[in-house]
C-alpha cells in the first residue's frame, strides 16, 4: 500500500516546485508525520458533542490530507538577490524580467487536527448568532510563520453539505449578521486544496473565491495577485492560470 495518497503526492510535488524554484526564497518549509487513514476517523460528534449532525463530506474523506503539518513561507527573489540567482540559472529556466515582489504562506492542518481544536476564534461578538458562528469555525490553513493574520476555517455546522469554507483577514471584510473580518469562500474543501496547488499560498489568493471587490483598499493584495498571475505561468508552466485571471478581473 502506498505511503501517500494521490492527493498527498500532488501537494508534496507542489511544495517541491516552490523549494526548487530559483526565483523563490522559501524561508520555512514543513512536512510532518501522517495521521491514521481518514476512513478510520471517528465521527465529528466524538470530538465535540455539539457536532452531532455534522457529517464530513465525501471529498474531505477521500481527498483530505493527513500531514500534521504541511506548509511553506516564501517570497520572490528581487533586487540583488535576483541578480545573483539569474547569473546561475539554466537557459531554459530564465524568465522575462526580475520577478515582482510577492509573498505567500500556507500551513495546512490535518482533518484530525481540525476536529481536535478545542474552540473557534475568540473574536468579540455582538449577537448570539455571531457567538454560535465563531464556535463552529476551526482553522484549516493559516500564516503562523509570517504572522500575516490570514486564516481559513472549515465551518462545522450541523446539517450543512458541503461544509462551508470561511476566510479571515485583518481587513474591512464581511457583513452582518456575521462578525467583521470574516467572508465566505465559494469553494469546497477539496477545491481549496486544488487552488492551493496553483497559488502556493500567495497572500490574498482566497479573495479570488469570494464575492468582494478588490478595487478599493486592497492595493497590496491586488499587486500580489497580479504579480502571481504574471510570474507563475513562467516558473510553473505545467499549471493553467486562466481561471484565476478571470476571477481577478471580475473583482477589479
Amino acid at each position: 500500500m502506498p505511503l501517500f495518497t494521490a492527493n498527498e503526492e500532488r501537494h508534496l510535488a507542489s511544495l517541491r516546485e516552490l523549494v526548487n524554484c530559483p526565483y523563490i526564497d522559501v524561508e520555512h518549509e514543513e512536512v510532518e508525520q501522517l495521521t491514521p487513514p481518514l476512513a478510520d476517523l471517528p465521527p465529528p460528534a466524538d470530538f465535540n458533542e455539539k457536532w452531532r449532525g455534522v457529517q464530513l463530506d465525501g471529498d474531505i474523506v477521500s481527498r483530505g490530507l493527513r500531514f500534521t503539518e504541511l506548509g511553506a513561507c516564501w517570497s520572490t527573489m528581487t533586487g540583488e538577490d535576483y541578480d545573483d540567482v539569474s547569473e546561475d540559472v539554466e537557459a531554459d529556466r530564465l524568465i522575462e524580467s526580475e520577478p515582482p515582489e510577492i509573498r505567500g504562506e500556507f500551513f495546512l492542518r490535518s482533518i484530525h487536527d481540525i476536529l481536535s481544536q478545542p474552540a473557534g476564534p475568540a473574536d468579540p461578538v455582538e449577537t448570539e448568532f455571531q457567538r454560535t458562528f465563531l464556535s463552529e469555525l476551526r482553522v484549516m490553513d493559516q500564516t503562523p510563520r509570517s504572522g500575516a493574520g490570514m486564516l481559513t476555517y472549515l465551518r462545522l455546522k450541523p446539517g450543512t453539505s458541503p461544509l462551508e469554507i470561511w476566510y479571515s483577514d485583518i481587513a474591512a471584510i464581511g457583513a452582518p449578521p456575521y462578525p467583521g473580518g470574516f467572508i465566505q469562500m465559494d469553494i469546497t474543501y477539496s477545491e481549496y486544496l486544488d487552488a492551493l496547488l496553483l497559488t502556493k499560498g500567495t497572500y490574498g489568493w482566497q479573495y479570488l473565491y469570494t464575492d468582494i471587490s478588490l478595487a478599493d483598499g486592497f492595493s497590496d493584495t491586488v499587486d500580489y495577485l497580479e504579480g502571481m498571475l504574471s510570474l507563475f505561468p513562467q516558473i510553473f508552466p505545467n499549471h493553467d492560470y486562466s481561471d484565476l485571471r478571470v476571477r481577478l478581473e471580475a473583482r477589479l
